[in-house]
């Protein structure tokens, strides 16, 4: 029977158990940053409205939904009027609408010079969406 002698230097122990720690946090950050978030919202299916008043005639902002996710966002009851002395309000819901549906929640980015409709347009929706949650 022969006697074999195993020589560990600590150094490189300590290297290897450090790069499997680090490792198994990046694994961990990317797993975190790709799985979908579930936003554990319940919708009642169906349309639902909130008004804004736009030189003295409201303007129904729709929100249809199903039961887990917002399908869509449009103005209704545009007026003429409206659209000449509120031409921003067209373009802005088209954008709006656009990224809620995307992230599924209206935690959006407005550009500067549509700012102010835009939080008009996102609150109208988030107001609406009230309305639809069970």
């Amino acid at each position: 029977m022969s006697t074999k002698i195993v020589v560990v230097k600590l150094r490189d122990v300590i290297k290897k158990a450090l790069l499997t720690i680090i490792g198994i946090i990046i694994l961990g950050i990317i797993v975190y940053l790709f799985i979908p978030k579930n936003n554990n919202t319940a919708y009642n299916p169906g349309t639902y409205s909130s008004d804004i008043v736009l030189h003295s005639n409201p303007v129904s902002v729709q929100v249809t939904v199903s039961k887990d996710e917002i399908l869509d966002i449009e103005l209704v009851n545009m007026g003429e009027t409206q659209e000449v002395f509120y031409p921003l309000f067209e373009r802005s819901i088209e954008d709006v609408s656009a990224q809620i549906i995307e992230n599924q929640n209206t935690d959006i980015t407005a550009s500067v010079d549509t700012s102010m409709t835009t939080d008009i347009l996102v609150k109208a929706v988030e107001q609406a969406l009230e309305q639809a949650k069970k």
